[in-house]
């Protein structure tokens, strides 16, 4: 009897699932895990602050258009106001590449003939003084025509600006998404770099003005120095032979 009530007892203890337990807790996993959500908490403010921060950079000025400039035209001649220039004013406004409109208003210069009666020092003076002024007609040709083509140009370059502009202060959000953002950026580097080439041109045809004039005014310089130098050299056996020649006169001449 007594042994069948033990096996009893054992079947039920057996039967019966338990309820209570003993936690077993592994230091190194819990360090794990509390670095794992330390790094999720810190990856989620991160995202929230770049949420953040792209709410801000979407939200718009407003109204743009009180950013709008209009364009100052580049002002060209008037060819009809004047009498005898109208070909070259007419060839600044739109270019003049072969210089056809300039030789219609400038003096034109003489071929020179054979030189041999010239010394060879005379014949050089005289070759440089002709090449000062053959180089201010090549320079003003070119120049002239420079000016008028940027003017034509500067009108393309005007509508392109205007039609960025349009792009930039216009209000509809797909003008203002990132690879639209760069688009304009990069469309206004390139009419910045158009606008500088452009510039640079016209300098460059500034400078060669400014050096034309400068060599005539450095051989003219030169001329009046060279002949300073020859007084001073001769001046001497000049006036001498001057006061010679002037005594034979007196001393040989009669009254007719």
């Amino acid at each position: 009897m007594v042994r069948n009530i033990a096996a009893l007892m054992l079947i039920v203890l057996i039967a019966v699932p338990a309820h209570a337990q003993f936690a077993v807790i592994d230091n190194a996993n819990l360090a794990q895990a509390i670095l794992i959500v330390q790094r999720t908490q810190r990856h989620l403010e991160e995202l929230r602050a770049q949420y953040l921060t792209i709410q801000r950079m979407a939200r718009a000025l407003g109204n743009m258009d009180r950013y709008r400039t209009p364009s100052i035209a580049l002002t060209g001649h008037n060819p009809g106001q004047w009498l005898y220039g109208t070909p070259w004013i007419a060839g600044l406004n739109g270019g003049d590449p072969m210089g056809t409109a300039y030789w219609a208003t400038a003096l034109p210069l003489e071929r020179p003939g054979p030189a041999s009666r010239l010394t060879g020092a005379a014949r050089r003076a005289f070759e440089r003084q002709y090449g000062n002024v053959e180089i201010a007609d090549t320079v003003a040709i070119m120049g002239g025509h420079q000016v008028g083509i940027t003017r034509t140009y500067a009108d393309q370059l005007q509508r392109a600006v205007q039609a960025l502009e349009t792009d930039v202060l216009n209000p509809a959000a797909s003008y203002h998404e990132m690879t639209a953002v760069l688009d304009k950026i990069a469309a206004g580097e390139l009419l910045g770099r158009r606008q500088d080439m452009t510039a640079n041109q016209l300098l460059s045809h500034t400078l060669e003005q400014l050096l034309a004039r400068s060599k005539r005014l450095r051989d003219n310089e030169a001329a009046a120095v060279n002949m300073q130098l020859v007084t001073w050299r001769d001046g001497d056996v000049a006036n001498q032979a001057f006061r010679n020649g002037m005594g034979d006169a007196l001393r040989t001449w009669r009254q007719p």
